[in-house]
């Protein structure tokens, strides 16, 4: 019989917080790449240029979707009527 001890279920929920932590950077990044492509025009973005913006995200990953999200993202655009 195998005993379940303490160590093991603090270990066990450890773990997937850790899990959960790395699925919701992973969705972060897919997102900002997603929204830096979706801009219509580079005229819209604060500072840099599509390619710049999606360059960044892809290559230096959540660090690059921080920065996007900081500087680069373009103010929210009103809906249309």
């Amino acid at each position: 019989m195998n005993i379940l001890l303490k160590s093991d279920v603090g270990a066990a929920i450890g773990g997937v917080l850790i899990l959960l932590l790395v699925l919701a950077l992973v969705a972060l990044w897919i997102w900002t790449l997603v929204d830096a492509i979706r801009v219509p025009d580079d005229a819209h973005y604060r500072a840099g240029t599509k390619l710049i913006w999606v360059l960044v995200i892809v290559l230096t990953g959540f660090i690059g979707s921080a920065v996007y999200l900081a500087v680069g993202r373009p103010a929210r655009r009103p809906a249309p009527q």
